[in-house]
């Protein structure tokens, strides 16, 4: 039987759960619930969200616009808020590079290209700003995402044009789990100009998720719902959109939405509860983000600000440091094969409340030494020939006859089987994992056979 689309179901409890960590307090962020996340996985395939995903385009679900009829923009509150003060760090200003004069200043109210106007702050990043937008024109709710003046690239442009041209045909059941680019555009900003990304809305990324309601782990069956249909995203973009993603990871995860008037909610709460924010200056005012309590959808794949188009071979440095495959720490080609090693870390921080490869040794340092030595705890050895392919980087850390040469140590409790603490039953997830993380980029599974995987799919391994 097929895995259907992920279900995640929210039950109000009138407690909250475990006071969150320090990590989890700097999100920053309202959120309006208490919740216990549990989870139904199996159901027909897409008949529930097919009609939504059939092109990147800004008509509503169905293809067809719902009204020709524009809304009046809405005057948001100027009072009734929070002020926060001038000496506490808030949002982007905690980034360690952050410079104010990089990022548009966004304002909630304001309308952009006389069509899509602000209501909420939704998050941000090195290189953007998100907030929720009402489209006037086809009475939807959106994501904008502000990009900095500064970035040099734009990949996500040139990505998505390519995937669109491959949808065309036959539905791959892979393409609902993309998440939709609507329309682009460029603002004016005082020190350059911005691009901005309309995305269809969607709520809490599952790395949100986790940190805010579920720091111990998700269960099990909500772990193989969600990979399962990262896995689908990541068929399509591998053997039909020829696209390798490279940055695979729970914060790129986000739990779309069935409903989008859902979103109304965001719109509503700033009139009755303001957000707090910081005012800089009469043209820049910080936000703080809100959250919503998340409701049922798809899982959605995101952020394709780093992927390149072709098999590759490709070079240069991809990935979150901790999610680094082998073949980028070696500085040898890389391919679709280092999405896959994504996933296998994907599962594993979902379900652990502990990452498998920190980068860092026992005091707490990040080199790439200390990465390599984690993987040689975790999978033993790389074979030679494998670090033949780079003999340069090869003698950075193992001799000539392929010994360690000792510059991080080896930590040797740090094997799979001791760090995985929550599965009564570790086989079947372990063995999936060891599918995923292997030394040599083409010996992993592909998607495609790892949506057959047993533990996936819940039939008994052959031996």
């Amino acid at each position: 039987m097929l895995l259907g689309a992920l279900k995640m179901i929210f039950i109000l409890r009138n407690i909250w759960p475990p006071g969150p960590s320090i990590d989890a307090i700097r999100i920053n962020t309202r959120i309006e619930g208490i919740l216990c996340l549990r989870c139904r996985v199996r159901m027909p395939l897409w008949t529930a969200i097919t009609s939504s995903f059939k092109s990147f385009s800004t008509r509503a679900p169905g293809g067809t616009r719902v009204s020709e009829t524009w809304e009046n923009a809405t005057l948001f509150p100027s009072n009734g808020f929070k002020v926060i003060g001038a000496d506490q760090l808030i949002e982007e200003e905690e980034l360690p590079d952050y410079q104010a004069d990089r990022f548009y200043p966004v304002r909630l109210g304001d309308v952009f290209q006389n069509r899509y106007q602000a209501v909420a702050k939704l998050g941000f990043g090195s290189s953007s700003t998100s907030w929720l937008a009402r489209d006037l024109r086809d009475h939807q709710y959106v994501t904008l995402k502000v990009n900095v003046h500064t970035s040099l690239v734009h990949r996500e442009l040139p990505v998505y044009s390519h995937i669109a041209s491959r949808m065309v045909g036959d539905l791959h059941r892979g393409q609902g789990n993309i998440r939709r680019l609507l329309d682009s555009f460029e603002i004016a900003g005082v020190y350059g100009r911005h691009l901005v990304l309309v995305f269809e809305a969607a709520q809490m990324s599952l790395r949100d998720m986790k940190m805010v309601f579920r720091q111990e782990g998700f269960e099990e069956d909500f772990v193989r719902g969600a990979i399962t249909e990262l896995l689908q995203a990541l068929d399509f973009l591998h053997t039909h959109g020829e696209v390798v993603h490279t940055d695979v990871h729970p914060g790129n995860l986000l739990l779309g939405a069935y409903d989008n008037q859902l979103f109304q909610k965001f719109e509503e709460k700033e009139f009755a509860s303001p957000v707090p924010r910081k005012l800089i200056s009469s043209a820049r005012t910080i936000y703080l983000s809100r959250l919503m309590r998340p409701k049922e959808g798809p899982m959605l794949l995101s952020d394709f600000g780093e992927a390149r188009i072709g098999p590759g071979p490709h070079g240069g440095d991809i990935m979150p440091l901790e999610y680094r495959a082998p073949e980028t720490l070696l500085y040898i080609g890389w391919s679709y094969p280092v999405d896959i090693w994504s996933v296998g870390l994907a599962a594993w921080d979902l379900i652990e409340p502990r990452k498998l490869f920190t980068a860092r040794d026992d005091d707490g340092d990040l080199y790439d030494a200390a990465h390599l030595a984690q993987l040689i705890a975790a999978l033993g050895p790389p074979p030679p020939d494998y670090l033949a392919k780079n003999s340069e980087r090869r003698a950075e850390f193992w001799d000539e006859q392929g010994n360690w040469l000792g510059l991080a140590p080896i930590p040797h409790g740090r094997t799979m089987e001791a760090l995985e603490t929550r599965l009564e039953n570790k086989s079947d997830f372990l063995r999936f994992i060891r599918r995923a993380l292997t030394w040599i980029p083409g010996e992993r599974a592909t998607a495609k056979e790892l949506l057959q995987d047993p533990w996936l799919t819940g039939e008994v391994p052959r031996n």
